[in-house]
């Protein structure tokens, strides 16, 4: 037999390996164009990275490398469980090929295939079919798990290109780990986006607010009213513009601390938030109003559609009636009250700026005019604002051009008309406005906190005055100075009066401080622990105005006081019939038993020092015997030991 000649056996196994062959050529060249296309595994170009859209992908690529008759892929979730997120022809196929995954992770044949990092083959429970599972896992990380159903003479015909597929489902699982980083950035962009969101929301919340109140603060409130100004340009309606100052706040800061002022603030701005409701709902139509805090104790009111002039002041005369009442501030009862000015667009100002400022001067001649009111603006006023703010600005160089003096009003025996001593008065000699007296500025300056300063100079004035006398300590007269409630705030009043007046060389007991009663009435502990500290140092005190402030028998027993000034007000109608006169007579009696000696303030007439003398008071001042003069003229009387009124009738 030549070696060229094969038997028709051979000849049909070499065609058999031909085609096989031929076959595998063919798979091996898909199974190329399959790993060339791979990336689309990844997502599409629009960046979706989405767990399903990879499982899809991944399904068509191993669908166009292996003839299996079913599929399936189970992801890892983030409590260590395998969960079936894709399956090829469930419910068609039997048994179910999810009911097989489940026996083989019961028989643990399941995890045993986890730690392959090939294809394996496990028999099915049909015949001539065999099962395959294969890891979807990087290099770190098992992501899950890929199952096939094959006929296993399929199977044998693709065992070339099993590795094919092994480089794919490595694809799919960094693919899959992709996403969760993708995904992971993703929440934590839009996590960033919302706290940056939220936080400039915030933050222009908080530019635009008040932190105590959180009303509109005035940037807020002054674009509110341009807006509203723009929105009734040419209409025949009016927006009104509502400035309110609380009356007297300053005194309550100062008594009883910032916290006390802060906690009255907010306690307002809610009172005033609930009657602009109420106003709202009472009105027939569409009322538009903004309530907003400008800044300290100043409060602004925006309306719009209100029904003409005559609602306007509705509004506000409820504001002002219903905000002077008794609020309860740390278990202390304040009575606050508010002052007004209203200005009206287009009648008071074409713009905001405008609007603002005649509010404001309508508000100050509210204040002037006896306050717990309201005032329109009208032309007039701008020259009386200005010439305020012109004073303002001249008082702070008042003491450094030597302006203010001291004049002394005497108090006397009743008995005799012998001066005992005096009340030191302010004035301030104005270069222009001539002398004026304490009304005219030491409300100003409260406001502008020179009231330290000034009392600091009327002490060490009293004191230069008392030098001057040059006679013996034990012969010098005791003078009266008047303490604000801004001054006993201060960290060390006693310590302070008592090293100017040892400077001077002034024995303590020739100075009577005077502290009314209602500063009392605010802040009785801070009164009862400076009057000990200056008792101790050995100045007398006195309470003045007494009467007018409401202060309780039991605060009066407790304060080291030496002496009780009674009341002009009381004093001015005594000789008006004995009905006047039992007020006093109880004060005086008050003060007997406490021990205190009694002054009575404002005596005018021969007729009111008599009767003052039959209801056992011994002391006075007051124009009956003389106004308050110059000191040297003051001095004159001291020398020659003149008897009052005679001497100055």
């Amino acid at each position: 037999m030549s070696p060229s000649y094969r038997t028709p056996d051979e000849v049909n196994a070499l065609q058999e390996r031909i085609h096989f062959l031929e076959e595998a050529l063919e798979a091996n060249a898909y199974a190329m164009d399959v790993l060339a296309s791979t990336t689309a595994i990844f997502g599409d170009t629009d960046r979706n990275r989405s767990p399903e859209l990879i499982i899809q992908n991944t399904i068509e690529a191993i669908r166009r490398l292996l003839p299996a008759q079913d599929m399936a892929v189970y992801i890892l979730d983030n409590d260590c469980s395998f969960n079936l997120a894709h399956q090829e022809h469930p419910d068609t196929l039997e048994p179910d090929l999810a009911g097989i995954v489940e026996q083989l992770i019961e028989d643990g044949q399941f995890a045993w295939a986890l730690h392959q990092n090939h294809p394996v083959c496990l028999p099915s429970p049909v015949a001539e079919e065999s099962i395959m599972l294969h890891v979807i896992s990087t290099r770190t990380r098992i992501r899950g798990m890929f199952v096939a159903r094959f006929r296993q003479a399929q199977l044998q015909r693709y065992e070339m290109i099993l590795s094919t597929l092994t480089m794919v489902l490595f694809n799919t699982a960094y693919a899959l780990e992709s996403a969760d980083l993708f995904q992971m950035m993703d929440r934590r962009q839009k996590a960033l986006q919302r706290i940056t969101e939220r936080q400039s929301r915030e933050l222009l919340h908080h530019m635009s607010h008040d932190s105590l109140t959180n009303l509109p603060n005035r940037m807020l409130f002054s674009d509110r009213l341009s807006q509203a100004i723009e929105r009734h340009a040419g209409s025949p309606d009016h927006v009104a513009l509502i400035l309110l100052d609380l009356d007297n706040f300053k005194r309550t800061n100062d008594s009883l601390g910032h916290r006390a002022g802060d906690e009255l603030i907010r306690k307002v701005a809610q009172d005033l938030s609930d009657l602009l409701d109420q106003a709202r709902e009472r009105s027939g139509r569409r009322l538009r109003t903004t309530l907003s805090r400008l800044g300290g104790d100043e409060f602004g009111i925006l309306v719009e559609d209100a029904l003409g002039l005559e609602g306007i002041v509705r509004l506000v005369t409820d504001v002002v009636r219903k905000t002077a009442t008794e609020r309860q501030i740390f278990e202390q009862p304040v009575v606050s009250s508010v002052s007004c000015g209203i200005a009206v667009y287009p009648y008071d100002g074409e713009n905001a700026d405008t609007l603002l400022g005649n509010a404001d001067a309508a508000m100050y001649e509210a204040k002037q005019r006896g306050r717990n009111g309201f005032r329109f603006y009208t032309q007039d006023l701008n020259s009386r604002t200005f010439r305020h703010f012109e004073l303002e600005n001249e008082l702070g160089q008042a003491i450094a051009n030597d302006q203010l003096v001291l004049h002394y009003q005497p108090k006397v025996a009743l008995d005799s008309g012998r001066i005992l001593g005096a009340e030191a008065l302010i004035r301030w000699q104005h270069p222009t406005l001539g002398l004026l007296p304490p009304s005219h500025f030491i409300d100003l300056a409260e406001d502008m906190t020179l009231i330290e300063e000034i009392g600091e100079w009327v002490l060490r004035q009293v004191c230069r005055d008392l030098q001057s006398l040059r006679v013996a300590p034990e012969q010098l007269p005791r003078i009266a100075i008047n303490v604000s409630a801004r001054q006993l705030r201060q960290p060390d009043l006693a310590g302070d009066f008592h090293r100017i007046i040892g400077d001077a060389g002034i024995p303590p007991r020739c100075i009577e401080l005077e502290l009314t009663e209602s500063t009392i009435v605010d802040d009785p502990q801070g009164a009862l622990r400076v009057f000990q500290r200056l008792r101790e140092l050995g100045m007398s005190l006195a309470v003045d105005d007494f009467g007018t402030g409401h202060a309780s028998l039991m605060q009066l027993k407790q304060l080291p006081a030496d002496t009780l000034k009674i009341d002009r007000s009381f004093v001015m109608d005594l000789d008006q019939g004995d009905g006047h006169s039992q007020i006093v007579r109880a004060i005086i009696l008050m003060a007997r038993t406490l021990g205190l000696d009694v002054i009575a303030e404002g005596v005018e007439t021969a007729r009111q020092a008599e009767i003052l003398q039959e209801l056992d008071c011994h002391t006075a001042q007051g124009y009956l015997y003389s106004r308050p003069v110059p000191f040297g003229e003051f001095r004159t009387w001291l020398r020659d030991a003149v008897a009052l009124p005679t001497a100055t009738a």
